[in-house]
């Protein structure tokens, strides 16, 4: 639990974080903030290179790359900042929602995170740029720390700074331009994302795919090449899920190869091998992955995300371990500003090696959302540069297990309800 001396620490933390983007980008008069963008944009920060060759498929919003004409060579300054309040009807004595990602505190306030990003994008050849992503918070931070890198490697336990993404970008004067990113930076692997500013999920939990199912973030380097409008194509070399620093000798490998057939259906097909136990140089870990998303109507957006993962030996010798996942996705837009999302979604772990035990899992989340300016600058004229998007959304979620897993006063049933409040910030 975090008491509130600690919540007035992190508060104090966030607002000085907010407050650091006034000063630097007063200085620099034609850097806009951005509005806010679709979970592309972060997952996928080369996108900004490859939509100026392919045009976005998705049909979402993507934060601009940064033009020579600004000041302070095209560094931009964005901030996001989220708060949260969850309760559980099972009411569990421990306080803690089983098997949630970010939303794992019961009846008490959350500052999920604050985010400060200072960034060069780019998206010509010859071009250098660079992304640090820096994030505080008394939820977020503590999960997404790597190995090695704000998680402690002897006690696996991590605190409430992390800086997910820090890479340096070039791209290479070859055909079209290649794209090279080294550094730390968040996982190509699944549909849903962290959260920021230029991307955050259409649901405020996360799905059990996010949180169990694949890394959060890698390190290492990635190539990237649009080879026409409609296929482009990314390799990388990592340490590991989530590993700052490796867990063993080994490296491992992924890819993805993105389809845009038309200009409203985009296919990723993503993977990742090689060995990710601790002291394990020989067992491979595979996880194989295949997201769509469908923009069927100006209002209407359909997406799916399905995973398989194999990992030699990963139960005992002689047993491996499979995990799979398959999750829906849809959002109706029913004004510019209001709009309602859902996920459906099946979790199987039959090892048990994600999930602690052999389980199924079933999770279906309704998400409804109301958009409005956060014209800061009708305070003040000198808050212009905080003026962005404010964001009040609800989540309404039942959790399913065919095991007794979720705590129920002081025994433990095979479902969980839970209903939340979420407020976002950004700039």
């Amino acid at each position: 639990m975090l008491g509130q001396p600690a919540f007035r620490r992190l508060i104090r933390l966030a607002g000085a974080m907010t407050a650091l983007p006034l000063l630097l980008l007063a200085q620099d008069p034609a850097t806009s903030a951005s509005a806010g963008a679709s979970p592309v944009a972060e997952k996928h920060p080369e996108a900004v290179y490859l939509l100026v060759e392919s045009g976005d498929a998705s049909g979402n919003a993507v934060a601009p790359a940064a033009s020579e004409s600004q000041a302070w060579w095209g560094i931009t300054v964005n901030g996001f900042a989220s708060l949260s309040f969850v309760y559980n009807t099972n009411d569990p004595d421990f306080r803690i929602n089983q098997y949630r990602v970010f939303d794992y505190a019961d009846v008490e306030p959350q500052l999920d995170m604050a985010q400060l990003v200072i960034q060069r994008a780019i998206d010509k050849p010859n071009q250098f740029g660079f992304r640090l992503n820096m994030i505080a918070g008394s939820a977020v931070p503590k999960v997404t720390a790597a190995y090695g890198l704000f998680r402690n490697c002897q006690t696996m336990k991590a605190g409430n700074f992390d800086i997910p993404e820090m890479y340096v970008s070039y791209i290479a004067p070859l055909g079209k331009g290649l794209r090279f990113d080294a550094g730390k930076f968040a996982t190509h692997m699944g549909s849903e994302v962290i959260g920021g500013y230029d991307g955050y999920n259409d649901e405020f939990s996360r799905s059990f795919l996010f949180g169990f199912g694949v890394p959060f973030t890698n390190t290492g380097v990635k190539a990237t090449y649009a080879f026409g409008s409609t296929i482009s194509a990314m390799f990388l070399v990592t340490n590991g899920w989530d590993e700052f620093q490796r867990f063993n000798h080994a490296y491992s490998y992924g890819g993805q190869a993105v389809l845009t057939p038309t200009k409203s259906t985009t296919f990723y097909f993503n993977w990742i091998h090689g060995p990710a136990l601790p002291h394990d140089d020989i067992d491979n870990r595979n996880a194989f992955e295949l997201v769509g998303s469908w923009k069927t109507t100006p209002r209407l957006n359909l997406g799916f995300d399905s995973l398989y993962a194999h990992e030699e030996n990963g139960v005992a010798i002689g047993w491996d371990a499979i995990w799979k996942s398959l999750v829906g996705y849809s959002k109706y837009a029913f004004t510019p500003a209001f709009s309602l999302a859902f996920r459906g979604e099946v979790f199987n772990d039959s090892g048990g090696t994600r999930l602690g035990i052999p389980q199924t899992l079933h999770e279906f989340t309704l998400t409804p959302e109301y958009d409005f300016a956060a014209k800061l600058s009708k305070v003040n004229e000198h808050f212009k540069k905080l003026d962005g998007k404010f964001v009040v959304r609800g989540d309404i979620r039942l959790d399913l297990s065919n095991k007794d897993v979720f705590q129920r006063d002081d025994y433990w049933v095979s479902k969980q309800f839970t209903m939340a409040v979420n407020l976002i910030y950004l700039f």
